[in-house]
């Protein structure tokens, strides 16, 4: 899955900074609302999480929002094993939580953008905060960190970045699975209960570290159909830009 992912990306990731040429195609066209990302930490084995997994479901129509479940395991030990869950998850929720300060993990619980930890059940702040973030239009400022994501006659997945960050930004892919899935919950506090879960994340890339340079890559799409491009401040702090795209 990831692994074979990565070892694939050695042979094929360019990197168009200093000398190399300028990316084919520029990151700014025209005036755009910003893509907003919601980051869900969910856990199959939460009895409130089934609201909040449709709740992002219906996010996820919306052209602006790239929605990503992250399935935590600290709900496992009571009789059932997530089959999404990964310890890497976990710890990226507990991350979000020093980083923003906030001295409460639970699911469900939603990050927007890296920036602010709200309940999943909280849908009207949710909608009205994805609003806010994605409503700055107007003259587009080209210092301003951008990613553009597309994938090319063959398949691969272009990559092309730039603007002026302000500190250090790592440069992150999520590779996903799109759309629903439906899990029959044999066990814990869900037990006999069909479950639709979305947008199912399988794994975290960091691609590299970007000083501001212009960027151009191509790289194998995920085989799972699915992934988002996070330009994302060190230490889990704001993203700074995302783009997505869906095979």
């Amino acid at each position: 899955m990831i692994s074979r992912f990565l070892l694939s990306l050695l042979g094929i990731v360019v990197l168009a900074t200093n000398g190399f040429a300028a990316p084919d195609n520029p990151v700014r066209d025209n005036p755009v609302k910003h893509n907003v990302v919601v980051e869900l930490f969910t856990s199959q084995g939460c009895p409130n999480c089934p609201d909040a997994n449709a709740f992002l479901a219906d996010l996820a129509q919306q052209e602006n929002v790239i929605a990503l479940s992250f399935a935590v395991d600290y709900w496992d030990y009571l009789g059932w094993r997530d089959t999404f869950a990964m310890p890497a998850f976990t710890a990226r929720q507990y991350a979000y939580g020093k980083a923003l300060k906030y001295s409460r993990i639970y699911t469900p619980q939603i990050v927007l953008n890296g920036r602010k930890i709200y309940k999943g059940m909280h849908q009207s702040k949710i909608r009205k905060a994805i609003e806010q973030n994605a409503s700055h239009t107007g003259p587009v400022d080209t210092d301003v960190p951008a990613v553009k994501a597309r994938l090319n006659a063959k398949g691969q997945l272009v990559l092309d970045i730039a603007g002026k960050p302000s500190g250090k930004v790592a440069i992150w892919l999520a590779a996903y699975t799109p759309g629903t899935q439906s899990i029959e919950v044999r066990g814990g506090e869900n037990k006999g209960k069909s479950l639709v879960q979305v947008n199912m994340v399988s794994g975290m890339t960091k691609l590299a570290d970007w000083d501001g340079n212009p960027v151009h890559m191509v790289l194998p799409m995920p085989g799972e159909g699915g992934c988002a491009i996070l330009l994302q401040a060190e230490a889990l702090g704001p993203i700074l830009a995302a783009a997505k795209v869906e095979t």
